[in-house]
């Protein structure tokens, strides 16, 4: 990943430079004390304050971008380890299909649910979908689980990525144990914050 410094983070650099420089110059000048009267705790104050203006923006934009680079490496080294002994990829949403698929997974054995995997969970989401729409539904979730099924049958495992602040993600893991029971097997579970973190 590349970052680019722009003009004005160049100036807040430079003149948080200058004042670091006059910070140094109040500081030889009370050694060996090192004891601030009030003028010169006034300056020291403000010349922390206006340090903490210019360098916070810098700080939040590219410090927590290593923070997110760590996060994102440690996790796709974890559920890379975690692949190794699991089969297939369940997700609720399509969008987190692409990601996997661009950090190397088998787009084959990533399955989207598109949604919960029990019916009824859409009516409680939703409660006046037409019979129509509920049919459709019906004929997703059935073929999900079917598919589902055939993975346990053949005995590979199955791992769920869900986000931790995502509704659906969240049904699911309610209907976890109904879901295991259907399909006859466990389901593995990896936590995520948030997909971003694995997105360049």
């Amino acid at each position: 990943m590349i970052l680019k410094i722009n003009s004005q983070e160049v100036k807040a650099i430079l003149e948080s430079i200058d004042i670091l420089l006059e910070i140094k110059c109040l500081i030889r000048s009370i050694v060996p004390g090192s004891e601030l009267n009030e003028t010169q705790m006034k300056l020291f104050n403000s010349s922390l304050n206006s340090l903490k203006s210019l360098l916070e923006p810098l700080f939040s934009k590219f410090l927590q971008t290593e923070v997110i680079e760590k996060i994102k490496n440690e996790k796709f080294t974890e559920l890379k380890k975690l692949m190794e002994k699991e089969g297939y990829i369940l997700i609720s949403a399509s969008h987190s299909k692409k990601i996997l698929k661009n950090l190397g997974f088998n787009p084959l054995k990533i399955i989207v649910s598109g949604g919960p995997l029990i019916i009824e969970d859409y009516l409680k989401i939703n409660p006046n979908l037409s019979k129509k729409t509920l049919l459709g539904i019906e004929r997703k979730t059935k073929n999900l689980m079917d598919k589902l099924k055939k993975i346990a049958r053949e005995g590979s495992n199955i791992i769920f990525i869900y986000m931790t602040q995502n509704e659906t993600d969240q049904i699911i893991l309610e209907e976890l144990n109904e879901i295991q029971k259907i399909i006859g097997k466990v389901i593995s579970l990896f936590e995520i914050s948030n997909w971003k973190i694995f997105e360049d």
